[in-house]
């Protein structure tokens, strides 16, 4: 099959030969890229290809140390935010930039209050106006007063991008916009894109999800070793083997073995939990078993999770692991009896930014690397740079600061460290969340050995198509509550999902 590649014949949007070094890491290496008015622009690329960096210089968040970036074919200068904003250029970032103690219609407007006076009047109704008009056309129901805090992960992606709506931009980048939305959020997205781009506003959407290229691209380009190597058309000819293969260079089976418990003995069992966001939960896991729990933002699912974590309290109910009553007040006493957590969020309740990667990586297992109370540096050194080798991170050194690292590598650290210590049960949230299809499948991989081992998993993934593939089990909810379970799921039970998460079951 022959994919022809085509060159724009106007852009609204030429970056040519930008590079970017960071210390002695090289993250841009004289990148070039076009984008139109009225396109999609998909662009792919494994961890630390440059993806995300590249969208920073143009959104004004970095400065390029060499090359041009064209406007309308005239040489811009980006070198904060506010002027990138000030050209029309807006974007959806993949760490989120929200100010947290805010209500949900400051973030809104944080920078863009229209007043170039101290002290002046906000124009708070016309805020609230605008505000109300673009959640109605999301079709978003967040309300407008209570702190971005208190709202989950996945409102706060779709904030993001209402956030960068709000402009009324004439380009727009997002940066793995999709990374915890589910199906239903999803859809409202798409149906957004195809509405921007028939107003002519041009796109440039950062993924690792080969679907969504296929769903909405208009073109893709792939990107390796800071370099955009490739650009297509999206065709019908243009399958996800095909960008699997123009993406890593490798042909790559998209099945995913399931993992097969030896003992239907529960593990854990869950017995009538309640918690603010839901009722009356009753379900099991085996050892391992991988289990997961899907539904739409809202449904309650992170609550179940969050309370089997020690990081909430139920209202009501009971939980019993390996037989004995299971009840933990923190996250501390649930890792004692070997069950950890994976978090969505990595930027505010994963990573510890001004710490190494070695750090990071072990800041749960330090007892492992101590004797007698005293720890063995070289015995921890060795065991980082064995663990980044199996994990596929790309680093320089062990002791860089790990925000050094792509926001795919700092997945990559957690998910390790919560490996280290979670020895019968890892509660993971959104565990493969900004990470490549190529090593998707590696982690993928490495959760079938671990279960193999007789490690269970409860997965909160917002990525339908994982869930069906990876799990032995899976708990629809609605609502609050469980209305459905499929058990050895495969992709032909995707409409019986919607279904039943939608609330039309």
């Amino acid at each position: 099959m022959t994919i022809v590649s085509q060159r724009p014949t106007a852009a609204l949007l030429q970056v040519e030969a930008v590079s970017k070094w960071f210390g002695t890491t090289q993250a841009l290496n004289a990148a070039a890229l076009t984008l139109q008015a009225g396109e999609i622009h998909v662009l792919l690329g494994e961890n630390g290809a440059g993806k995300s960096t590249l969208a920073k210089i143009i959104a004004g968040v970095y400065r390029a140390d060499t090359g041009t970036i064209r406007l309308d074919g005239n040489p811009v200068n980006l070198p904060t935010v506010k002027a990138a904003r000030q050209l029309g250029i807006a974007m959806v970032f993949q760490e989120l930039s929200l100010a947290p103690h805010l209500t949900v219609l400051d973030n809104l407007f944080l920078g863009q209050e229209g007043n170039r006076f101290p002290l002046a009047w906000l124009h708070r109704a016309q805020e609230r106006q605008r505000c109300e008009a673009l959640f109605a056309s999301l079709e978003l129901n967040l309300p407008l007063d209570v702190p971005v805090r208190s709202l989950t992960i996945a409102q706060k992606q779709l904030l993001e991008i209402a956030k960068a709506l709000v402009q009324q931009p004439r380009l727009v980048m997002m940066d793995e916009p999709t990374s915890t939305l589910t199906e239903r959020e999803k859809r409202f997205l798409f149906q957004t894109l195809q509405t921007l781009k028939q107003q002519g506003v041009a796109i440039l959407y950062v993924t690792h999800h080969l679907r969504e290229v296929l769903e909405v691209g208009t073109r893709v380009s792939a990107m390796l070793d800071g370099s955009v190597r490739t650009t297509v058309a999206v065709t019908p000819a243009l399958t996800e083997s095909v960008l699997l293969e123009m993406l890593t260079g490798r042909q790559l089976s998209m099945v995913v073995a399931r993992s097969s418990p030896t003992t239907t003995q529960p593990l854990l069992t869950v017995d009538g939990l309640e918690t603010k966001s839901c009722k009356d939960i009753h379900l099991q896991l085996a050892p391992g078993e991988i289990v997961g729990i899907y539904g739409i933002v809202g449904c309650g699912r992170e609550s179940v999770g969050r309370a089997i974590a020690g990081l909430t309290q139920p209202l009501r109910g009971t939980m019993t692991l390996a037989g004995q009553s299971y009840a933990p007040q923190h996250p501390g006493a649930a890792l004692a009896q070997g069950v950890g957590f994976l978090p969505a969020d990595r930027k505010e309740a994963g990573i510890l930014p001004e710490r190494s990667i070695r750090e990071n990586l072990n800041l749960s297992n330090l007892g492992a690397f101590a004797k007698r109370g005293i720890l063995s540096p070289s015995q921890e050194r060795l065991h980082t740079t064995q663990q980044l080798e199996q994990l596929q991170v790309r680093y320089t050194s062990i002791e860089d600061p790990i925000t050094r690292l792509s926001g795919g590598n700092q997945q990559k650290i957690l998910f390790g460290r919560a490996i280290a210590r979670a020895s019968r049960l890892l509660v993971m949230e959104e565990p493969t969340a900004g990470i490549d299809m190529g090593t998707r499948l590696e982690l993928y991989r490495q959760m079938k050995d671990l279960a193999d081992r007789g490690a269970s998993f409860l997965l909160l993934s917002s990525d339908l198509v994982e869930t069906l593939l990876l799990c032995n089990r899976v708990y629809l909810m609605y609502d609050g509550a469980i209305v459905d379970i499929l058990i050895n799921p495969t992709l032909h039970d995707e409409e019986r999902v919607l279904s039943a998460v939608l609330g039309k079951g």
